[in-house]
């Protein structure tokens, strides 16, 4: 051999290690790859469930606050009424005795619901007015579990 043919085997035998070489680099690049796909896929599907979950809060608080201020307006309205027909806007006591044959117990917890809505105080409510109004439900609930009319 010659010189020139000497430094032909040894380029390419050079060559032929820089490429297997290169392959295990290309391997290793392709394993990575395939494992940043399946973190961004994962983190994808956090994101999409984090926004239909903000979506749902959104629609709940709209409702929330639609259902509040149409409750706001009825009572409103019904304070004027009884203004208007001179009773005193706060009584000491409540008696809804005579409701208990006129509605269901179901329909009490629906008033117990939005009277909680308007008067807790954690929604800026009267706690007195909530008092009065738990303690004429109670009685209308102890009446129903008794049977009277």
């Amino acid at each position: 051999m010659n010189v020139s043919d000497e430094a032909r085997t040894s380029s390419d035998s050079f060559t032929e290690r820089e490429r297997e070489l290169l392959l295990c680099e290309l391997q290793e690049a392709h394993a990575m790859n395939r494992g940043l796909l399946r973190q961004l896929k994962k983190v994808q599907a956090a994101a999409e469930e984090a926004a239909r979950a903000h979506a749902k809060m959104v629609v709940t608080l709209t409702e929330t606050m639609r259902e509040n201020a149409a409750l706001t307006i009825e009572r409103d309205m019904w304070r004027d009424r009884a203004i208007k027909a001179g009773c005193h806007a706060e009584q000491p006591t409540m008696n809804l005795g005579a409701l208990v044959g006129e509605i269901t117990e179901d329909e009490a917890s629906v008033i117990r619901k939005a009277i909680a809505r308007l008067h807790h105080p954690d929604a800026g409510g009267n706690i007195e007015r909530m008092k009065l109004w738990n303690a004429a439900l109670d009685r209308i609930a102890q009446l129903h579990e008794r049977g009277s009319p």
